[in-house]
């Protein structure tokens, strides 16, 4: 069953579709009374129906301007609230697409839905008012007229739903590939000091190029569809044309109808020659929708959750115990893409030191310090203070309760003063920036201290000056969970031995991984064995 995406008409979007509809009616109406005037110029001019002709000329181009502008308005706040939706699901999932499938998913494929609303929908929506009013006026000239106009509408209908299917796949094909080529120029250059240290440039940009060019044949395959939709939409109404002047022909009409009639159906091959457009928008659209919808679908469900607050507790009170901390894999581990490690049972002050391979170690913590144990439905999954479940809390509260400092982890993008009371917004700035220089964070190389502006990962920070920030800001108001790894050994080396007697000393329960000098453990969690049956 195909997931659909959050509804078009909602809140102040209904008002736009329905001026886009107004106007329209009123184009077209606009229309029939300057195809009636040309056709009385034929017989009669004067300057006052000149004046008029001109003046409702400017009138319908008035209404077309405006329906565009509408049309504008009307796609962009609908993309705005996708892109929300998309962003927000890259940052909850638990194993997050790459900035490259993210970026070409809020490009590429969010532009593919846009143009179907601006060029596609509304040229259709606004259209079919205009057609139907040009086809009242030519069937008031003589009924011929108006059924050359429905063989003309017959006809590019026909065409049209022949060629849909193809565009439809070629779409599919080419979003994929571009899917592709932004994932590999992404890791391509996140990759480029290894990459030119192994003198790997030429291949690595010689595999960028394969990738390429399957973009370009799909494109090539794409646009001849859409040369094809688009040739017969403006084909067929010249087709419609002759037979409208065939038709005035064979009835012998006067030169005033035939000027109303060619006037009216001129208006209408217009209006028809956006078809062509709107049918290889909408196949696009299709196409970005497949990918789009089941994400949103699967965030809006997060967001859900999110808001309804299952736990009775509030972060304040589980903030004051030092109490037994659980932490519990989901039943099937795979969805997180983790062996099944056993449920973890400790007391405040023990220090954990997590085994396993570089990758799963990873793995777990980034799952325990996001959140994320919980994604796969398992009600018991998460991490637990007090017999009380951390994820079933509002992020702004868990936030409170587990501290981490990751080797993944940059800064934001902000100030150095919002980077650093992350987690806790209301703490004091003054302990905070005290917590930071301790932990080695140096101001004094920084002009605007506090307010430096951190971009791009964290600069102008250096390495060991983002590691201090982050660890400072993990142990800001001692969470009752603290989760870390080989980020500490990029500390300053003067401030190494202070965090780690910190560390040493904590009151709450420490998980870390890595080789992390001078902290002592008091025990190990690693993975079970699974039976000899189980294992491949």
């Amino acid at each position: 069953m195909q997931v659909a995406l959050p509804p078009l008409l909602a809140g102040k979007r209904r008002i736009l579709l329905a001026g886009l509809l107004s106007l329209g009616i009123i184009a077209g109406l606009i229309s029939i009374i300057i195809s009636w005037l040309i056709g009385q110029l034929t017989t009669t001019v004067s300057s006052t129906m000149l004046g008029a002709v001109v003046g409702l000329i400017l009138g319908f181009f008035a209404a077309t301007y405006a329906q565009r502008v509408l049309a504008e308005k009307l796609g962009q706040h609908y993309v705005a609230q996708l892109r929300r939706g998309l962003i927000s699901h890259a940052l909850r999932s638990a194993r997050g697409p790459s900035a490259g499938i993210t970026i070409a998913r809020s490009t590429n494929d969010l532009s593919s839905i846009r143009n179907w609303i601006v060029q596609g929908m509304v040229p259709l929506v606004a259209g079919a008012p205009l057609l139907v009013l040009s086809g009242v006026g030519l069937w008031m000239l003589h009924p011929l007229l108006a059924g050359s106009l429905g063989v003309t509408l017959v006809l590019e209908v026909v065409f049209l739903l022949a060629l849909a299917p193809g565009t439809f796949g070629s779409a599919r094909r080419l979003r994929k590939n571009r899917g592709y080529l932004a994932a590999r120029i992404s890791d391509t250059v996140a990759a480029r000091t290894a990459i030119s240290a192994g003198g790997g440039i030429d291949r690595e940009v010689s595999r960028v190029q394969d990738s390429s060019q399957k973009v370009i044949d799909s494109s090539v395959q794409r646009a001849r569809f859409a040369g094809a939709l688009r040739a017969s939409a403006l084909a067929v109404p010249l087709l419609g044309t002759a037979l409208m002047v065939g038709a005035a022909s064979l009835l012998g009409l006067e030169s005033s109808a035939v000027a109303t009639a060619l006037t009216l159906i001129g208006i209408c091959a217009g209006a028809l020659g956006e078809w062509g457009k709107a049918v290889e928008y909408r196949q696009n659209y299709k196409a970005g929708r497949r990918i789009i919808a089941p994400l949103l679908q699967q965030e809006e469900q997060w967001r859900k959750a999110d808001e309804q607050s299952l736990s009775t507790r509030d972060a304040k009170e589980l903030l004051g115990q030092r109490a037994v901390v659980r932490i519990q894999l989901p039943y099937h581990t795979d969805a997180l893409g983790l062996p099944p490690y056993p449920v973890l049972r400790v007391q405040p002050g023990e220090r954990i030191a997590l085994q396993g391979n570089n990758w799963q170690r990873a793995a777990l913590l980034e799952s325990i310090a996001t959140g994320n144990l919980d994604q796969c439905g398992d009600p018991n999954a998460g991490v637990w203070i007090a017999e009380g479940r951390s994820e079933d809390l509002p992020p702004s509260q868990r936030r409170k309760l587990v501290g981490s400092a990751l080797e993944a982890m940059v800064p934001e993008r902000g100030t150095l003063a919002r980077a650093l009371r992350y987690r806790h917004p209301g703490a004091s700035l003054t302990k905070a920036l005290k917590l930071a220089e301790e932990c080695g964070l140096d101001l004094t190389q920084l002009p605007e201290r506090d307010q430096t502006r951190l971009r791009r990962g964290g600069k102008p920070l250096e390495r060991s000056q983002q590691a201090a920030l982050l660890v400072a800001r993990a142990l800001l108001r001692e969470p009752p969970v603290l989760v870390i790894d080989e980020l500490l050994t990029r500390l300053p080396h003067s401030a190494y031995p202070g965090v780690v007697q910190r560390v040493n000393n904590y009151p709450g329960v420490v998980i870390y991984a890595g080789d992390l000098p001078g902290i002592n453990p008091t025990s190990s969690w690693q993975a079970a064995q699974l039976p000899a049956s189980h294992q491949r």
